[in-house]
């Protein structure tokens, strides 16, 4: 890879930040209008919001309001739902592109300085080799990184083509696990789901029940767990013994959130 671009200028070549920004605002504006959906009378998610109420007071939890909490799931979600089905698509292409020409090219910079493991000293053949402790440091943060980037690089390599459901799949997942959580059945998974792509239009004439379960369910639960399973197992992937625990709790929490950016879309 020859002369690759900086974050900065990905950032100029793909405009992520007009998405996210879109997202944001797409978000505030019809708040109200996806609360109305999914908590009008005869939503499935008023028995189970009773339920929840009880037990909520049994055992003094705070804050129960599940329509809220279920919104607060669906902000990516209410995006892609109001986007036509070609738009939908290639803003999947757009940010998928994005994250995969970032890793790959951030991957690049850490590999050119780690091939050199005199960066920062000046040695000669006629002295002895010693590393400050703090260069070895800066080393094995970077080789962390590194390990970091390639496992999301080899994960971009495997992903599947992106289509009109991608986004609602990807951005549907916590959704999906918090409805299972409250043992919603799946019947009124996809009743609560109908409504709210009829009440938004969504850009989908296949939205049968059926087809629900099948294109957005399972994928949603699949692409959700796949992410997690990688993050929880982050900790133990990315360490060093040159670093203090401080230190390593701040880079794990590091690739964790590059990670759970990196996989938003």
């Amino acid at each position: 890879m020859k002369n690759p671009l900086t974050t900065k200028q990905l950032r100029l070549k793909y405009d992520p930040d007009s998405i996210l920004q879109a997202i944001e605002t797409c978000y505030e504006n019809n708040l109200d209008k996806l609360r109305n959906s999914i908590g009008h009378h005869d939503s499935p998610l008023c028995k189970y919001r009773e339920d929840l109420q009880i037990s909520f007071l049994e055992n003094q939890q705070k804050n129960n309001d599940i329509v809220g909490e279920v919104a607060s799931l669906l902000k990516d979600t209410i995006y892609f739902m109001l986007l036509p089905k070609k738009q939908r698509t290639d803003v999947t292409k757009t940010m998928r592109t994005y994250y995969t020409e970032l890793v790959k090219n951030q991957l690049f910079r850490i590999k050119i300085l780690l091939e050199d493991d005199e960066i920062g000293m000046a040695n000669h053949e006629t002295e002895l080799n010693s590393k400050h402790k703090g260069v070895e440091q800066v080393f094995s943060i970077l080789n962390m990184l590194k390990k970091t980037l390639e496992y999301e690089n080899d994960y971009r390599k495997k992903l599947t083509r992106s289509s009109y459901l991608t986004g609602l799949q990807v951005s549907m997942g916590r959704f999906f696990i918090f409805l299972n959580k409250i043992n919603m059945n799946q019947g009124d998974q996809i009743t609560l789901v109908q409504r709210m792509f009829d009440d938004f239009n969504v850009d989908w004439k296949e939205g049968d029940r059926e087809n629900i379960k099948l294109s957005l369910i399972h994928p949603a639960l699949d692409f959700y767990k796949t992410s997690q399973d990688e993050i929880l197992s982050m900790s133990v992937s990315v360490f060093s013994k040159n670093i203090n625990d401080v230190l390593m709790s701040n880079i794990v929490d590091q690739s964790i959130q590059l990670k759970k950016r990196l996989r938003r879309f």
